[in-house]
């Protein structure tokens, strides 16, 4: 019995060894390849705009970075093909993120993303406006240390061919409750601005969070019609939520041409009555 305790000990204790060992050789092997950096994970093209898309790259302190290659590729979607990554960005760092962490940002417009990307069946629009919604590049990055030993990262950016009502908005919301305030002067909340990203689904529609929510995966998704009228579709709620304000007929979801404004107005049932928001998503530098 007593060998058999010693035997499991000496075994615990290489076990523990080995661990030490294994972590202190990964730790010394990251130390020594550096490079470490961390781009934006997703940015959308909006078709509208003309300032191209920005993309921002954190690389972290450490052994001296001389340059960051981007290379980009790009997926065509109808056709399923894929082109070779090809060089887009060789960024100058010179050692900059020696002394502390660096934050660089870089913006690409549609003509640099797309030069030099060709398909036998495919020819990529030059302008963005004609290009599919759902296509996307994928950038990936190589550093470029000061001994010139390079280290890719596994970190990628997809920037997204989007639709035209995709972006950044801030959204101001009025939160009718039937136990606490009235309506329609004395909503229980209102007018505390968030920023939400509308993100692209398809050519009319695009999901955002829900209204206060979206910690837990609440999402909204807003199909928007010819007429200019909109529909809208929650998941991951625990309510079921309908379009309109059931105490005024004239107030509906609807997306305004003139000032790119989305209005929506939406409402579900609750412990003590109807809940009714009203929501207003106004446009930053979408165009």
């Amino acid at each position: 019995m007593k060998t058999k305790i010693l035997f499991i000990a000496v075994l615990f204790a290489a076990a523990c060894l080995t661990s030490c060992l294994e972590n202190d050789d990964l730790m010394t092997a990251d130390a020594k390849v550096g490079g470490l950096l961390n781009p934006s994970g997703f940015v959308q093209y909006l078709p509208e705009s003309s300032q191209g898309v920005d993309v921002d790259i954190l690389i972290y302190q450490g052994p001296a970075v001389k340059a960051i290659k981007v290379y980009k590729q790009f997926v065509h979607l109808a056709t399923g093909k894929t082109s070779d990554y090809i060089l887009l960005d060789n960024i100058n760092v010179d050692g900059q993120n020696t002394a502390d962490t660096l934050e660089l940002s870089k913006t690409y417009e549609w003509g640099t993303l797309i030069q030099g990307i060709t398909y036998d069946d495919y020819t990529l629009p030059d302008d963005p406006k004609n290009a599919d919604i759902g296509d996307y590049f994928l950038l990936k990055y190589v550093s470029v240390l000061d001994d010139d030993r390079e280290v890719t990262s596994n970190a990628t950016t997809q920037v997204l061919v989007a639709n035209s009502y995709a972006g950044y908005y801030m959204s101001y919301i009025t939160f009718f409750h039937p136990l606490f305030g009235s309506y329609p002067d004395q909503p229980y909340y209102e007018d505390y601005p968030v920023l939400k990203q509308l993100v692209t689904l398809d050519g009319s529609t695009c999901y955002t969070d829900f209204g206060l929510w979206g910690s837990q995966g609440e999402t909204i998704y807003l199909t928007f019609n010819p007429d200019n009228s909109i529909s809208l579709e929650v998941e991951a709620f625990d309510y079921i939520v309908q379009e309109g304000d059931p105490n005024n007929s004239l107030l509906y979801s609807h997306y305004d041409p003139i000032t790119s404004n989305i209005y929506l107005y939406y409402n579900y049932s609750g412990p003590g009555g109807e809940r009714i928001i009203w929501e207003v998503l106004e446009p930053i530098n979408n165009k």
